[in-house]
């Protein structure tokens, strides 16, 4: 028989002689409980966040991207070749890219223009990421711009309204700035609006996807391009690809699978999220406090007993052990039953979406509930209640030698 657990339970269950320990202890299993279900409700919304941003990146950004290490454009004849011999790939867009200003009527704003070819789309699914307009870069002979949502509300851009065009403009190259007529200075071209995106706020952030043939014409480039976009086969791995291309381009070409294209956001995401973690746990610590004087009034009201277990012979880590058992106990109890109103939110909100969402992709606050996560919160709790136990059981192991003495 666990003399030591027995004892332990029996402690933990049945009511204090003391009012203030049973307070107290009640006191530490909520707090407990209540740092569990916040830190279970914190990281399944930051995970639902996540998704929704690598959801959007999925439709928006390519499987694979190649660009050219040293210097802003390349002749991209060479490369096409040795990607059409690569297995796996679905598609192969030309791009190019470059800074320009952007008027609309009275408005202007700094952009990122993104011209593409016909064979972008195949391999994008923009679609999903539609708020107004169409995805169609040219109709009834007019070109147009796809614009991200945020471009769009700074230069107040309407899509029905073709008659007012956006006039793109850029420093030509090779030509020196002309101060008595700065119109010299600028190559120009105009875009009706066609179409209003809703990405993450990073790739949001002043794009305007447009022909790659006018995006050529209004930077003086033949047949260069910024990059080469690449989607992949249904089923097929990213590795292998992109290590095989890696290999037929050499050393001159950078090849960036999704993830490295937007490193810098998913490593945000990451350090926020266990940021959020660590400064949570604070409250745990709280409830750890709390669990120590507890256990510390227990030991205190239980010194007769532990002199008669000991007088019993009952080994002083046995007795050790009882106090350590009843710090988990109120740890394990209190984020048990934490976590269960955790997941119970999290459940509630991803089918009633109970916190909503101003002007965003989608209604309500994403939750994604990780396993992990949740192993993770109820293994500190734990070790909390441990750490908690382990002054109170020294304690008693010297208190139950003074009253044999």
């Amino acid at each position: 028989m666990n003399v030591s657990g027995f004892i332990a339970r029996r402690y933990f269950l049945t009511r204090k002689k003391t009012n203030a320990i049973n307070i107290i202890s009640m006191i530490s299993m909520v707090v407990f409980l209540t740092g569990a279900a916040v830190m279970i409700i914190i990281l399944s919304l930051l995970n639902g966040l996540e998704d929704l941003v690598k959801s959007s990146d999925a439709s928006f950004d390519p499987d694979l991207k190649i660009s050219i290490r040293k210097g802003k454009v390349f002749d991209p004849e060479q490369s096409l070749k040795m990607l059409r011999e690569v297995e796996g790939i679905s598609g192969i867009s030309l791009i190019l890219e470059e800074n320009v200003v952007v008027r609309y009527a009275e408005s202007q704003e700094i952009a990122r223009i993104k011209g593409v070819d016909s064979s972008y789309f195949s391999i994008n699914q923009l679609d999903t990421l539609l708020v107004s307009g169409s995805t169609r870069l040219t109709n009834s002979g007019l070109e147009r711009g796809i614009l991200g949502v945020d471009l769009a509300n700074r230069l107040n851009v309407h899509v029905e309204n073709l008659a007012m065009p956006l006039e793109i403009m850029v420093p030509r190259r090779g030509v020196a700035y002309n101060s008595l007529d700065p119109s010299q200075s600028l190559s120009t071209g105009y875009l009706r609006p066609g179409g209003v995106l809703l990405i993450n706020q990073e790739s949001d952030r002043g794009f305007l996807i447009a022909p790659l043939a006018f995006v050529r014409k209004l930077l003086e480039y033949k047949k260069e391009v910024s990059s080469i976009e690449v989607g992949l086969k249904q089923g097929r791995g990213t590795a292998g690809v992109k290590q095989n291309i890696r290999e037929r381009l050499g050393d001159d070409f950078n090849v960036l699978d999704r993830y490295e294209q937007n490193e810098t956001a998913y490593r945000v995401f990451r350090s926020e999220k266990w940021m959020t973690f660590a400064l949570l746990s604070l409250i745990l610590i709280v409830a750890a406090f709390n669990a120590v004087g507890a256990l510390t009034m227990l030991v205190l009201e239980k010194r007769r007993d532990l002199g008669v277990l000991d007088s019993m012979g009952l080994e002083p880590n046995a007795i050790r052990w009882i106090f350590r058992k009843e710090g988990m106990l109120i740890s394990a109890a209190g984020g048990f039953v934490g976590v269960l109103f955790g997941l119970l939110f999290c459940f509630l909100q991803a089918e009633y979406g109970l916190i909503k969402l101003e002007g965003a992709m989608v209604e309500a606050f994403p939750v994604d509930v990780r396993w992990a996560d949740v192993l993770i919160v109820y293994g500190i709790l734990c070790a909390m209640g441990w750490l908690a136990s382990l002054y109170p059981a020294s304690l008693a192991v010297k208190l139950s030698k003074d009253r044999t003495r």
